[in-house]
This record gives structure tokens, C-alpha cells and sequence, in this order.
């Protein structure tokens, strides 16, 4: 019996997804494949509803800058952490 408790909490563990705040300079390899795969209004509405962590939207805004919007003169990102 200890075996199945045992058993069924590293499988929970497991299933958990770690969630980085859109402040977060953290990602991940799969999250930036993700990101990637998503077309670049796709990308917006992301990072607009905090799907986006900072440094995803850093590494969007470095990679492809004409995707992302300014908002005087600034990453709209950079302009709504500031607030």
C-alpha cells in the first residue's frame, strides 16, 4: 500500500507544470518552441494576457523587433512593467 501512495504522488509531482510570472527571466526550451510555433498575432494576444514570460517576450522582441509593438518608442512590454 505504501508502495501506491508513493506511487501516485511522484506521479502528480510529475504532472505539474511550473508556472513562470510574465516577470519571470525564466523559460524553457518547449515554452520558446511553443512561443515560436505561435503566429505573431498569436504572440501578441499571448504576451498581452501574461502567457508570456519577460524573457520570452525579450527573446521575441531581439529576434523578430518588427513584431512587437511600441508604445513611446518602447517594447509595449517594456512600457506596461513600468506603469
Amino acid at each position: 500500500m505504501r508502495e501506491t501512495a508513493h506511487s501516485q504522488q511522484a506521479q502528480s509531482t510529475r504532472q505539474r507544470r511550473v508556472v513562470h510570472p510574465p516577470t519571470s527571466l525564466a523559460s524553457t526550451d518547449e515554452r520558446l518552441a511553443r512561443m515560436w510555433a505561435l503566429t505573431p498575432a498569436q504572440r501578441l494576444q499571448a504576451a498581452r494576457q501574461g502567457q508570456l514570460t519577460l524573457a520570452e517576450m525579450l527573446r521575441w522582441a531581439a529576434h523578430a523587433p518588427h513584431e512587437v509593438q511600441l508604445v513611446n518608442n518602447e517594447f509595449f512590454f517594456i512600457t506596461a512593467l513600468a506603469e
